[in-house]
Order: structure tokens, then C-alpha cells, then sequence
């Protein structure tokens, strides 16, 4: 075999991302707290940037009004995503005991968010029920950011899917396999998962929109806690307006007098090159931070539009009113990709008269196959909990029971599928209610 050298000219076209468009998509995620660091750090960088009053205003720094109970123990530490966690879990009325578990929980994950011993064994380190404790992690996983405490990357994905209603059986199929991805490639995946090799491609596309590691955001730092920048008030016609009212880049300013003052020392003496073109650098990345950001408040602003006004009842009327809505709806009627949904709805927070919201809140999958008339899991969970919370010690139901009650109500659900939502809830079975409403009336006064 005669083994020869050569060279090869040829031409191909493929997409690739500059650096700017890839802190354009850091930009879109960022939750507020972050991005102001990320603006911070860039005034501290470039003389052509600065805050107009020398100081980011008090406006955009502030903390929400939500309740801080659930994140007590963690006062004399900064916001992280832990604190932000806490928060979510007391708004969904978690006990004494739950927050236990979540901290032990938050305590025991690595740097990437995920949970890498088995939940009991952290139950008996902490000296935790195990169960209660594998309830709270289930609940952990579908807070904002959805995914983390999760055991694996396919179970962190999953969760994400599935609370965006996108967790049917092909990407499930898919997903059973996804290791194959790096060792075999797109084909054996397929051809294990017994799929088409288009309809894996398909998927792929999918779950890059997703977000592998929640814990993280942008050059590895942990988001800081719930912020709102978005706020749903109705007008005096009684509709709901969504604004933005404090917008970073309505607090920093792009020196001009400086370059003014530039250009007149290049009349007097030509600088260096090498000065000439850091000049040039700085004015490039100031003017590109002047455009990115309204750019990302126009999209923010406009998603939220979307999803509030198609959500507008369960702002009246609570969760129990949602609607089927997924990304890839929004997508489509707004002409984006649904991974820019995706990362525009990561990490930001809605301020109502029914408290600060995660906006990724708002979607929910559809109860059954007809979009038009089915209704939203969301709304069928948030009536199970209603439904729960009103039980006594004297009529405990199980589970069958609480499936003809929500037929009433017009949720067509089976025994198993009030099962998965009880457990995604965090409630207990009804043997162990009834036993803990047992021991609850012989404790002694």
C-alpha cells in the first residue's frame, strides 16, 4: 500500500457563534442579580462605560417583598440559589421538618447541582425520615431553576420536559438511552431507541435548549435570589398590564465626552497602535452593551406579554385556572427558536398581587390530546393540593377518591396519574396521613 501526502482545498458552510453572540444568549438567561455583576464588571473594565449616578440605582438592587421564612438559616449568608430554593419551598406551605430535608438536601450537592448519593443515605446522615426527604428532593427538582437536586443528567432533563409539557414517548425513549450519544453517535441512538434517525436529530435540537446544569449560570457563578423585574397589575379597565420598570440600561451611559476628548489628543500626536486599537476594543464592546441590553428587555418584556395574557385567569383565580401552554407555543406565535424561550424565561420572576412567580410558573402541559379544550396539569396539581388541604382527621381519601374528585371538577384523571402529581406535591400516601393525624390526636396537650 503506497501511503501518500496532500493537500485538500475545499469550501463548506456551517453556523458557528462569534464571542458576541454568545454573551448576547448569557445575556438573555441571566436573572437580574447576575446581570447587573456582569454590567458591573464591564463599567469596571471600559473607560466609555459608567452608571449615571456612579452607582447602580437602589431600584434594580432591591430584594422582593416575598416571604423569608423558609430561608432563615441562611440570613448571614449572600443570596444563592439555595436561599432562592427556600423561598419557593415556603410559599408552597412547607413544615419545619421539609425544610430540614431541603437544606439537607442543598448541603449535599456538588458544584454542578446534582445529588451524587442516594437520598436515603443523606436521610440518615441528617437523621431524616427517608421517605419525607425523597418527597422534598421531588419538589426541590420542579422549582426555578427546574432540575436541580436531580440524581442524573437524564433525570434533570426529564423534569424540565416535563414541566414544560414536551415528555412524550419518543423523547423519553431517547432519553432511557442518551449515554449512547457520545460513545456510539445519533445513529445507534436511534437504532436502540427504535426511532428514526431524523426524529433523534429532531430531539437533539430539543434538548439543547435545555439547561444540563441549573445550578450554574454564567462564568459559573450561583444565581442570587428571587428579584422580580417584571410586574403584573390590572389597569382601571380591569386587564392585566405586564411592565418592566426598572431596565439596566436606563442606568448607565456611554461616555461620549470621553471620546471627544480622544479624538482631539489624535489631532495634537498620533497614539501608539497598540493604543489606537484598545480604544477601538472598548468603544466596540460599550456599544455592544448598549444595543444587547434593550435588546433583552424588549424580548423578556414581549414573552412575558404573551404568556400573562394567555394566563390571565390563573392571575384572577390562582393556579387552579391555568391553561396548556409550552414553549414551543410561544415560540411560534413570537417567530423565535424555543431555546430562546427557554432561556429568556430561566431565572426571572413576576411580581403579582398573588406574590413573586417564577414565569416559567405560568407553563403547564396540556390534559389530554385536544390543545383546544384540554386543560393544564399545573391547574389539576394546584386543585389535588386544594383538595388535600382541606382533609380532616375524621375523612381521610385515598387516592381513588381524590380521581373522582377531580373528575368533578372536570380533571379527567386516573388513580395513577393523582399518584405521580401527590408525590410531585410532596404529600404523603393515606395511611401515613391518617397515622400522622393519629399520633397528632393522642400527642398530649
Amino acid at each position: 500500500m503506497v501511503v501518500a501526502l496532500g493537500h485538500k482545498v475545499g469550501q463548506n458552510q456551517r453556523l458557528s457563534l462569534t464571542p458576541g453572540m454568545k454573551e448576547s444568549l448569557q445575556l438573555l438567561k441571566m436573572p437580574l442579580p447576575a446581570l447587573l455583576d456582569f454590567i458591573d464588571q464591564k463599567i469596571a473594565a471600559n473607560p466609555f462605560l459608567d452608571w449615571k449616578d456612579g452607582a447602580p440605582p437602589s431600584a434594580l438592587t432591591r430584594l422582593s417583598g416575598f416571604a423569608q421564612d423558609a430561608a432563615d438559616t441562611l440570613e448571614a449568608q449572600p443570596p444563592s440559589t439555595a436561599y432562592s430554593l427556600l423561598h419557593q419551598l415556603a410559599a408552597q406551605h412547607a413544615t419545619e421538618l421539609e425544610q430540614r430535608c431541603a437544606l439537607a438536601i442543598l448541603d449535599a450537592l456538588d458544584e454542578q447541582g446534582r445529588l451524587p448519593i442516594p437520598p436515603a443515605e443523606v436521610a440518615r446522615s441528617a437523621h431524616l425520615p427517608p421517605g419525607l426527604l425523597e418527597r422534598v428532593r421531588q419538589r426541590l427538582l420542579r422549582l426555578e431553576p427546574c432540575g436541580v437536586a436531580a440524581r442524573s443528567l437524564e433525570e434533570c432533563l426529564h423534569v424540565q420536559l416535563e414541566e414544560q409539557g414536551e415528555a412524550h414517548p419518543d423523547m423519553l425513549a431517547m432519553l432511557a438511552h442518551l449515554p449512547l450519544l457520545a460513545s456510539r453517535g445519533a445513529a445507534h441512538l436511534a437504532s436502540v431507541a427504535g426511532l428514526p434517525v431524523q426524529t433523534v436529530k429532531d430531539l437533539l435540537a430539543r434538548l439543547r435548549g435545555l439547561d444540563p446544569f441549573p445550578w450554574r449560570q454564567a462564568e459559573g457563578a450561583q444565581p442570587a435570589g428571587i428579584r422580580p423585574e417584571l410586574i403584573a397589575s390590572k389597569t382601571e379597565t380591569g386587564t392585566w398590564a405586564i411592565t418592566l420598570p426598572d431596565t439596566p440600561e436606563e442606568a448607565i451611559r456611554f461616555e461620549t465626552a470621553l471620546i471627544t476628548r480622544i479624538r482631539r489628543t489624535q489631532h495634537a500626536r498620533t497614539p501608539p497602535a497598540d493604543t489606537q486599537d484598545m480604544t477601538a476594543h472598548w468603544q466596540a464592546q460599550a456599544r455592544w452593551l448598549m444595543r444587547a441590553l434593550p435588546r433583552r428587555s424588549r424580548s423578556l418584556l414581549a414573552v412575558a406579554q404573551h404568556v400573562l395574557h394567555h394566563q390571565a385567569a390563573s392571575l384572577d383565580h390562582g393556579p387552579q385556572a391555568l391553561r396548556p401552554l409550552s414553549m414551543v407555543q410561544v415560540a411560534r406565535a413570537l417567530r423565535l427558536n424555543d431555546s430562546t424561550i427557554s432561556r429568556i424565561v430561566a431565572n426571572k420572576y413576576v411580581q403579582t398581587p398573588r406574590g413573586t412567580l417564577p414565569l416559567r410558573a405560568f407553563f403547564s402541559a396540556a390534559l389530554g390530546a385536544d390543545t383546544d379544550t384540554a386543560q393544564a396539569s399545573g391547574a389539576a396539581r394546584a386543585c389535588l393540593l386544594h383538595l388535600l388541604e382541606s382533609e380532616t382527621a375524621h375523612r381521610v381519601r385515598s387516592d381513588q377518591d381524590y380521581a373522582e374528585a377531580l373528575r368533578q371538577h372536570g380533571f379527567s384523571l386516573s388513580r395513577r396519574t393523582v399518584v405521580k402529581y401527590r408525590r410531585m406535591l410532596g404529600i404523603p400516601s393515606s395511611f401515613e396521613r391518617m397515622q400522622a393525624w393519629r399520633a397528632e390526636t393522642v400527642r398530649p396537650a
